[in-house]
């Protein structure tokens, strides 16, 4: 995975920014059932409406439990879904001179995660990370999805927008798909990339105009954990 994402982000996306580096936050606007987070490793603890969390966050939910994130103005909205596990790997901020560039990397071990992300910068960088590959994305909004076991929803599906996604197959040489849309896609390993049927296109969009109404709600004031808020800097560069 580390030469994956080496590959991917030198063929598809770059930041070229300079200027001052901010950490970003990422506001916790609504739980449904039951979520934790941990940071930078350590234990668990349980997630609360107002919280913001930072880089070397991990959230993970439970049965029939959602959390909704708003990474921002311009990087918008995330939703986990039940029995997911969502990690920010990075989230930053960079004043470029012109206009402020973000830089999101998000890994999903496990689960679906439904995003709405508005028109980025040029210098901006969006990236999703699961088993099966690495998703760039910018001005879109759709679902990612990465299941062992159970129901097996499309690793890919595109609602709006433009979607890189370079798939590593088993065993095999990574191999880079580029979705557009409306109208609606999907991408799987076995047939690469299809329209999407109208039952996956409703139930995809009733959790992000779901997501959606919570960011919009009124914001509590934040609940700050000193552990949250500390910048994170990765004990391993390489990544993994």
């Amino acid at each position: 995975m580390v030469v994956v994402a080496i590959w991917f982000a030198a063929s598809v996306l770059s930041l070229r920014a300079s200027g001052d580096t901010v950490p970003g936050r990422a506001e916790v606007r609504a739980i449904k059932g039951t979520a934790t987070y941990s940071t930078n490793g350590g234990p668990a603890r349980p997630l609360r409406v107002g919280m913001v969390i930072r880089s070397g966050s991990t959230i993970r939910t439970g049965a029939n439990s959602t959390v909704d994130l708003f990474l921002g103005v311009s990087t918008g909205i995330v939703r986990v879904a039940e029995k997911s596990t969502v990690a920010i790997d990075k989230l930053t901020l960079t004043d470029t001179g012109a206009d402020t560039a973000v830089e999101v990397q998000l890994h999903v071990p496990e689960g679906e995660m439904y995003f709405n992300v508005n028109k980025l910068s040029k210098a901006s960088r969006y990236e999703i990370k699961m088993p099966t590959g690495v998703a760039g994305i910018r001005g879109t909004k759709g679902c990612l999805s990465f299941r062992q076991a159970g129901n097996q929803k499309p690793p890919i599906t595109l609602l709006e927008g433009r979607l890189v996604f370079v798939h590593v197959p088993p065993g095999g040489e990574p191999a880079r798909h580029t979705l557009s849309a409306p109208p609606a896609v999907y991408f799987s390993a076995v047939g690469g990339i299809q329209p999407a049927p109208a039952a996956l296109v409703n139930e995809v969009t009733k959790e992000l105009d779901s997501a959606q109404k919570a960011a919009a709600a009124p914001f509590p004031p934040p609940t700050r954990n000193k552990q949250a808020e500390e910048p994170f800097v990765s004990p391993n560069k390489t990544g993994g």
